[in-house]
């Protein structure tokens, strides 16, 4: 839940802080594994002495809730070992029976997840599962849980008609006190995370471009999960002339705290090729009124609603590994559409209108929370009866 690399860990890190507000004891056991190595910048400086406390479990408090987190040799999910795992699934078992929680909430398919599950219904607990993306194609992952939750209608959208499987929507869950910027210089265009499945091969054509035809807008790249010195060595190589560096991008390492980035934005990029539930960084980016162009995937459009411009792009473009170059007339017209809303002031303050009060009708937390609080009231009442 401390890991700012996941925008799955960051939303119900979000969800538990706001029920903890609202009176509810949340009590959190995980493991030190995060999506990328990037993502300890949660720890805000306790890294280092957690990470000497291999083998054990420590206690980590994040305001009103407390994570009991075992310290793993590797960051890396796939490298827990099975008697990390071991130790974990005790400590696991101990607190269901001891603590005997009223519902557990968790997320995560791979088969030892299925564990989590199954021993909170042996136990009679009704469990909550979290699912914001579009990777899951078989059933048994969720044969123990009871209600399923998500962030966008198009993800549910989805499971219904994959797997016809009933989820519940709710919304994002980010605070605009950790996102939004108390003033704006509106300057750069942002890009954050640079793989190939968040566009940034996309992002690099559009760079190319921009530094013949716009050479003074300058690009901010966000390194998340990806590196853009990599994603351009190998864009420009398969494109015949390999650079190491263009002069109108400036890279930015990733950061705790992202309000300074967007305080220099102008507009966000958010050319994703696989499916995005939500594309956690539209609605920071709509919060501190910022207009997004995403592409036309999951439930991006969904988020951006009229504050922002969708691309609809040629289905090849969305296959794995998502290197697929886009053709000069392609990635032209993207450049221009650029080009035009930066010489048309008037367009882009009815953009930053638009994504403004798109956020009041899709990104008002606490009206998420309602919805959130009220699926799991009802679940534990549905339970209570039943049992």
């Amino acid at each position: 839940m401390l890991d700012t690399s996941s925008g799955a860990s960051r939303a119900i890190r979000q969800m538990l802080l706001q029920l903890a507000h609202r009176g509810w004891q949340v009590d959190v056991l995980g493991a030190t594994v995060f999506d990328h190595p990037n993502g300890t910048s949660g720890f805000q400086g306790q890294w280092g002495a957690v990470r000497e406390k291999q083998g054990s479990v420590v206690a980590v408090q994040d305001g009103p809730i407390q994570h009991k987190l075992l310290v793993t040799a590797s960051t890396q999910r796939e490298a827990m070992t099975s008697i990390e795992e071991g130790i974990w699934f005790a400590l696991y078992e101990q607190i269901l029976d001891q603590q005997k929680p009223d519902v557990l909430y968790y997320y995560g398919g791979q088969p030892f997840d299925y564990l989590i599950a199954n021993e909170a219904r042996r136990r009679g607990i009704p469990v909550a599962f979290y699912l914001a993306n579009g990777n899951y194609h078989n059933t048994r992952w969720k044969d123990d849980i009871d209600l399923v939750l998500t962030d966008s209608q198009a993800t549910a959208d989805l499971y219904k008609e994959r797997i016809g499987l009933n989820v519940q929507p709710l919304g994002t869950f980010i605070d605009p006190v950790q996102v939004v910027a108390p003033q704006h210089s509106r300057e750069r265009l942002l890009f954050i995370n640079p793989v190939p499945a968040k566009g940034a091969v996309w992002v690099v054509r559009l760079a190319l471009w921009l530094e013949q035809h716009q050479p003074d807008l300058v690009l901010e790249v966000v390194e998340s999960r990806g590196g853009w010195q990599d994603i351009l060595r190998v864009t420009t190589r398969a494109m015949g002339h390999e650079r190491d560096t263009l002069n109108n991008v400036v890279i930015t390492p990733n950061s705790h705290d992202m309000r300074p980035i967007y305080s220099r934005a102008w507009l966000l990029l958010a050319p994703s090729l696989w499916w995005e539930s939500a594309g956690r960084v539209i609605p920071e980016a709509m919060l501190n009124g910022i207009p997004v162009i995403c592409t036309e995937r999951g439930g991006m459009p969904e988020m951006v609603g009229s504050g922002g411009i969708v691309m609809r792009l040629n289905e090849k473009y969305y296959e794995q590994p998502w290197g697929v170059i886009p053709s000069e007339e392609e990635i032209s017209q993207l450049g221009q559409c650029i080009v035009v809303l930066r010489q048309n002031p008037e367009r882009y303050a009815q953009l930053v209108q638009e994504a403004r009060r798109t956020c009041v009708l899709k990104h008002n937390m606490e009206l998420n929370t309602d919805r959130l609080q009220s699926a799991l009231q009802l679940l534990m009442s549905c339970h209570a009866t039943r049992a």
